[in-house]
């Protein structure tokens, strides 16, 4: 599967799964992704995941805006329908999101976002990499 990981000046943010065949986004609650933003229309676009005929088991993702009035871009240009390559940049309104397949990139280098102590105030908490024990090898030696 596929993730969008939000873009906040230059920095990643939140990470949202994409875990359907067809996934929504827009301004409406109902949606798999809403967005708190006027500039965003109630259903503003979908990602759909088709299998890769050449490879089973593999997705290929597009993105298709839904006649939304502000439109959807990708890495800057206007688009309708477009096949999502790794590190695509999808922008939303006022949101800008970073297209990644996990099967392509360490998800484990991105930033979460955690709640603080302080309603309404949330921190970028950089995930820390998993480090592997290493083993001493011990030689037993017979007399």
């Amino acid at each position: 599967m596929a993730v969008l990981i939000q873009q906040q000046e230059g920095r990643a943010g939140i990470r949202v799964r994409l875990d359907k065949p067809v996934f929504t986004i827009g301004r409406d609650p109902g949606c798999d992704l809403s967005l708190d933003d006027e500039l965003v229309s109630k259903h503003h676009a979908t990602i759909e995941a088709v299998e890769d005929p050449g490879h089973p088991g593999r997705f290929q993702y597009y993105v298709q805006d839904q006649a939304s009035t502000n439109h959807t871009y990708v890495n800057g240009e206007r688009v309708t329908l477009y096949r999502l390559s790794q590190d695509d940049v999808i922008a939303i309104g006022l949101s800008s999101f970073r297209f990644v397949d996990d099967a392509h990139d360490d998800l484990e280098e991105t930033t979460r976002i955690q709640r603080t102590w302080i309603p309404g105030l949330y921190v970028a908490r950089r995930k820390a990499k998993k480090k592997k024990a290493k083993k001493k090898r011990t030689r037993s030696r017979r007399s």
